[in-house]
């Protein structure tokens, strides 16, 4: 139980890092909104949907070629990680651009300003976008699958993964209810450094966890 534990936890984290712009959208909609925690929680409502979807696809066409077959888990495994170099080297050979920055912060701030249909669109969108995200809860839950727990087991494993992964949309919430006015200056300080240091972000948790998934995959295949 342990081991799945820390399995999990290292898929969770991994797809938090790699949506970093979450955390940006959210802690705006909670300083702008006249409604902070509704506005934003429809945001979180937006991408939680989009999860749940990937969840009943991957358990209803995958779980059965994935169960009992170790090799696939570990090509999946094999698979993340060289996408995550990938956008480790892209992330590094991408120039400063503050055109671009200056257009990212923009969109995030007009999402952070739409009503709440629009919110709930945006979550869905932000995860799209983030596609590695995706990819590597999808990891997660086949170790889930892997495990070979019972409905009641899956289910609780599937909620800890999505509570991980969902990090960057639903943590600034969370500091916001417990102290709202020290949260503001907190969150606004987060939302600009997340932006001024998007790029050596992405490449740390890149280069990091590509080669975690990578030598995972390899053990694996080769022990």
């Amino acid at each position: 139980m342990d081991n799945e534990f820390l399995q999990l936890l290292l898929y969770g984290l991994a797809a938090a890092f790699a949506a970093p712009v979450a955390a940006v959208v959210t802690a705006l909609v909670l300083g702008r909104s006249r409604t902070p925690v509704s506005s934003s929680g429809t945001f979180v409502l937006g991408a939680l949907l989009l999860d749940l979807v990937v969840v009943v696809v991957l358990y209803t066409l995958a779980a059965d070629a994935i169960e009992g077959n170790g090799d696939i888990g570990a090509w999946i495994d094999i698979a993340l990680g060289v996408m995550f170099l990938l956008l480790g080297v892209f992330a590094a050979r991408e120039h400063p651009d503050p055109a671009k920055d200056a257009a990212q912060r923009a969109r995030a701030e007009r999402i952070a300003s739409g009503g709440l249909l629009t919110l709930l669109a945006a979550g869905l969108v932000v995860q799209v976008i983030n596609f590695d995200a995706i990819a590597v809860m999808a990891g997660g839950l086949k170790e889930i699958v892997e495990a070979g727990v019972d409905t009641a087991g899956r289910v609780v494993f599937t909620a800890l993964l999505l509570t991980l992964a969902l990090l960057p949309y639903w943590l600034p919430i969370g500091i916001y209810v417990l102290a709202p006015e020290r949260a503001k200056p907190a969150l606004a300080h987060m939302t600009e450094w997340i932006l001024d240091n998007a790029r050596v972000l992405e490449m740390v948790c890149s280069f990091g966890f590509g080669a975690v998934f990578a030598v995972k995959g390899l053990v694996v295949l080769l022990g």
